[in-house]
């Protein structure tokens, strides 16, 4: 699997709001970062199943629009807009994802420190 694919099949459960098939695109060990900083934000997928499971549970109308994607050997960046999540408010994301034997293992979240 390439890694834009991998990338994908995240996107499509997470707008699906299906944790089982959104933690099965990722590696056991994951870690999800904030970026610049490194600051960890979730270890491990048992970490992100309790977050995230709650946030589809509480967000009924989540979604993720891709506006643009880049492919750079095992690195993905996706900008995003996400709705859903806040009162009619558009929410402008940038992931980027690192892909290894067709899993995501690592995630950078740009986020203003």
């Amino acid at each position: 699997m390439k890694p834009a694919q991998a990338a994908q099949r995240q996107l499509d459960a997470y707008n699906a709001r299906d944790v089982d098939a959104f933690l099965a695109a990722y590696t056991v060990d994951c870690t999800v970062r904030s970026f610049p900083s490194g600051a960890v934000l979730m270890d491990g997928r048992d970490a992100m199943r309790d977050r995230y499971a709650t946030l589809f549970a509480d967000h009924p109308e989540l979604h993720c629009e891709l506006v643009h994607r880049v492919e750079h050997e095992s690195f993905v960046i996706d900008h995003e807009h996400v709705t859903g999540l806040r009162d009619d408010e558009v929410v402008h994301a940038v992931a980027m994802y690192e892909v290894r034997d067709g899993l995501i293992a690592n995630v950078w979240f740009l986020r203003e420190e």
